[in-house]
């Protein structure tokens, strides 16, 4: 009898204790890079992000290149139904801003298919750069010039470090398609992740969102010298 009740609770106490969740580890460089979500007591979202491994760093290879991370398929993580990691060698625009090697995480409020649909060109590139509600704006948040294919219209932080005399090392973009937001985009510069920092940042939301769901407060950046892993992570989640 007591033998059965002491496998209970240890089975109950680790159902409790096992609020982790994780996607499929997917290969990037020599190493590899997963999604990861952690929910509180109450069943809530407590964190999510991106896990890559210290040796994801080494063989990037000097092309771009993008890595889906399947969610994790336990739980549902509403409004995020993509998630992607996205290498790029030579940065972007704007030029001497992002024209480091960094890495953009799109963690999307739509499908691929849909996603794939945004050309931002010709009649799309109107209906990508259509004018957004104010109450979905982020204040002090400006538009780039044009939307990018297959993402959406991105909108920067004139708060950020990298547009007031700094270095560029990790910033947090909104993105938007069609007058509405469609993603959020933390980005993170090779050199930083390579230098095992350690970093975060509170975040600005807009005051709505028309997806239900769960929008992070604060962003990020860990590096675990055990498990050599460095973890990209929202967390302080606000549910609209």
């Amino acid at each position: 009898m007591w033998l059965k009740f002491l496998i209970l609770l240890v089975v109950s106490h680790s159902a409790f204790a096992s609020q982790e969740f994780w996607g499929k580890k997917v290969s990037v460089g020599k190493g590899y890079a997963r999604t990861f979500a952690s929910l509180d007591k109450d069943g809530g979202l407590k964190e999510m992000g991106i896990v890559i491994s210290h040796k994801a760093l080494d063989g990037l290879g000097h092309m771009d290149k993008s890595y889906e991370l399947p969610l994790p398929k336990k739980i549902s993580i509403p409004p995020y139904k993509l998630v992607t990691l996205d290498w790029n060698p030579h940065g972007h625009e704007p030029e001497n801003v992002y024209t480091l090697p960094h890495f953009d995480m799109h963690f999307y409020f739509i499908t691929k298919a849909q996603r794939d649909q945004i050309s931002c060109m010709d009649a799309d590139a109107a209906v990508c750069t259509k004018e957004i509600p104010s109450k979905y704006l982020v204040s002090n948040y400006a538009p780039t010039p044009a939307g990018v294919p297959k993402m959406g219209w991105h909108w920067v932080d004139l708060l950020s470090g990298e547009f007031n005399g700094e270095k560029f090392t990790k910033t947090y973009i909104y993105g938007y398609y069609n007058a509405k937001p469609i993603f959020l985009e933390p980005m993170v510069t090779w050199e930083y992740l390579a230098s095992k920092t350690n970093g975060s940042q509170n975040l600005r939301l807009p005051k709505s969102f028309p997806q239900s769901g769960y929008y992070p407060k604060k962003f990020k950046v860990t590096y675990d010298s055990q498990k050599k892993l460095h973890k990209i992570v929202l967390k302080h989640f606000k549910r609209f």
